[in-house]
């Protein structure tokens, strides 16, 4: 059970790999279809390993960029062993339009995990089903953090159509709600956000100067779907953070609007060792830096990023990682500037 909630908490910050650091000296550019090319091959060799963790990180990274062909090898994974990767492929079904993964999405509404049955509701919803309306309103008002927390993000990604007219007033029952837990609360907030209620401002900018790095770190994602002067402000503010893995979020979500010197700052991260020698530290702040860099979208640095993809990397969760943000590259690239570089 802890191995599952681990994995499903991952989806919002990914966990980082072993090994070294590929020489951050920016080369020249690369085509971006063999960013696209390389990007692909190893986030489907993540789908047809072992590691559920790097399963959903692959669900979720690939996507965001629906003409890399790999419905099919995604699919397989909405009957994974693992509940973590039914609910990431379930989401990754909606949101690709997979119209055929349907009869599958049904079975899994009967699914002995509830995430999983949410997320299930969710890719019929975004396929067009409209029976879900109050499919998540037992568990969204209910005492169990994790549930309510997901029904929540699922709504939010559900965005303001039709049938979800009134999410936002649901969302703002579930913040107020009497005892209410703190982690519910900021997914209400992230997912108000992302619905553009931009009267939630206030109540992210309160956890964003919460004592604890978590919450400053979902606070975050929820800032950059308001965006304004108030939220650049906030980030900017952040991307000072004495917590590495704060500074890497807010400079994430800052994207091509980062400063140099906090591009520089990414660079270095990229190289972090923490003090107390903690492998996994290491390897978090490392992988926030590699997505943070993608986000940037510099050109300077994406030889930087395929190189972390490469056959010598000494990690699998890296280049998992540099997959995604080379995704995240290509996709706020113009389409015209895509078109002009060949292999």
């Amino acid at each position: 059970m802890n191995q599952n909630k681990n994995i499903i908490v991952s989806l919002l910050v990914l966990i980082a790999g072993t090994g070294g650091c590929k020489s951050l000296v920016p080369h020249r550019s690369i085509a971006p279809s063999l960013i696209e090319q390389r990007s692909r091959g190893i986030l489907l060799a993540a789908l047809a390993g072992q590691n559920p963790v790097l399963k959903v990180h692959a669900l979720e990274s690939l996507a965001i960029i629906p003409r890399l062909n790999v419905i099919p090898e995604m699919r397989r994974c909405l009957y994974d062993p693992i509940p973590a990767v039914r609910f990431a492929g379930a989401i990754a079904a909606g949101d690709m339009q997979d119209y055929p993964s349907r009869d599958f999405l049904r079975r899994l509404l009967q699914d002995q995990n509830v995430s999983v049955q949410l997320a299930a509701g969710y890719g019929l919803e975004k396929l067009g089903e409209k029976e879900f309306k109050d499919w998540y309103d037992n568990v969204l008002f209910s005492n169990d953090a994790k549930l309510a927390g997901q029904a929540c993000m699922l709504l939010g990604k559900l965005g303001n159509t039709p049938e979800r007219q009134d999410s936002r007033e649901k969302l703002w029952y579930v913040f107020r709600m009497p005892n209410q837990s703190a982690a519910v609360q900021l997914q209400a907030a992230e997912a108000l956000a992302r619905l553009g209620d931009k009267s939630v401002l206030k109540r992210l900018l309160v956890f964003a100067s919460s004592i604890y790095a978590d919450d400053r770190i979902l606070a975050i994602s929820g800032l950059q779907h308001i965006g304004g002067p108030d939220v650049y402000a906030q980030l900017t503010v952040l991307a000072e953070d004495i917590q590495p893995e704060v500074c890497l979020a807010a400079i994430r979500a800052l994207g091509s609007r980062a400063e140099e010197d906090q591009q520089k700052k990414v660079r270095m991260y990229l190289r972090y060792q923490a003090p107390d020698g903690d492998r996994m530290a290491t390897r978090r702040v490392r992988e926030l830096a590699l997505l943070a860099v993608g986000s940037i979208g510099t050109d300077r640095d994406i030889r930087m990023l395929y190189d972390f993809m490469g056959e010598s990397s000494e990690s699998n969760y890296l280049k998992v990682a540099a997959a995604r943000a080379c995704l995240d590259y290509l996709k706020t690239r113009r389409p015209e500037t895509l078109a002009q570089h060949q292999p």
